[in-house]
């Protein structure tokens, strides 16, 4: 599967064995460490921001009137973010380890600690596409969502595996399959691949919102029209190369960030 463009998979390539050095020394390791554990709670931060942009910047928390949502908020995701990368292991994962991620997101829902799955129809706000209706979500896209993604993560190579966490992403946005937090369990689980496979988080900042939505909506309508014309052997569509690579490019952009801390931090 090839949805990167060939350029922007080379930087990546080129820079995550620049990360990975083995010659690398244990200062510049703990320095690589605190970079990227500021861009994983900067990821969780903008993670809920992104859902929520009328509800403040982290650091007027405290002055907000909302300021317990908020922070209940950013502790969930952090929770379950943590619980993933604990829990996560390519060859065992199942439905079971996406509900649970998303149970922590939103404890208020889950049964027994997992997020049970829709079963009403549901829409999204501004969307050009809806998602499949409850009984394909449980029966065949959930299903086929997890064999594809145990497939591709079998895969060896670290461009595969950013492209098997972009793709979780984009797929569980799409089936939309809880009655809330889509958006966040969809990048939640695909932080958790990345981190498993030691790749700098993608930072989507609030005010990238708009964007993120209308590349995420375009990559969704292109892969349904694409499957309803039997196209889907003819490799990535525009939209879901689009949205690819604009993640892809935020994972770029944050190996570079740990790469300069190496060197200058």
């Amino acid at each position: 599967m090839k949805y990167i463009s060939e350029p922007l998979r080379n930087e990546l390539r080129t820079r995550y064995y620049a990360l990975h050095d083995k010659y690398n020394v244990d200062s510049i390791i703990k320095c690589r460490n605190i970079r990227m554990k500021s861009i994983v709670e900067n990821a969780r931060i903008n993670s809920y921001r992104i859902e929520h942009p009328h509800e403040g910047v982290p650091f007027s928390i405290p002055r907000n009137k909302h300021k317990k949502m908020i922070k209940t908020g950013i502790n969930n995701l952090k929770n379950s973010f943590e619980w993933g990368i604990k829990n996560f292991n390519p060859a065992f994962f199942d439905e079971f380890f996406i509900r649970e991620l998303s149970g922590r997101i939103l404890p208020t829902i889950s049964q027994g600690g997992k997020a049970p799955f829709r079963d009403i129809g549901v829409t999204i706000s501004g969307a050009t596409t809806t998602p499949p209706y409850p009984y394909k979500v449980i029966n065949y896209e959930i299903p086929q969502f997890v064999s594809s993604l145990k497939e591709q993560l079998s895969n060896e190579g670290i461009i595969n595996q950013i492209e098997a966490a972009i793709f979780a992403h984009l797929h569980i946005a799409r089936i939309h399959p809880f009655v809330d937090g889509n958006g966040r369990t969809a990048r939640t689980l695909q932080d958790v691949i990345l981190d498993h496979y030691n790749v700098p988080l993608p930072l989507i900042e609030a005010g990238e919102r708009l964007t993120y939505y209308s590349l995420l909506d375009e990559a969704v309508a292109d892969y349904k029209e694409k499957k309803s014309t039997n196209e889907r052997f003819s490799g990535a569509s525009k939209g879901e190369k689009l949205f690819y690579d604009f993640i892809a490019g935020k994972i770029n952009v944050s190996l570079d960030k740990v790469l300069h801390n190496q060197y200058h931090g």
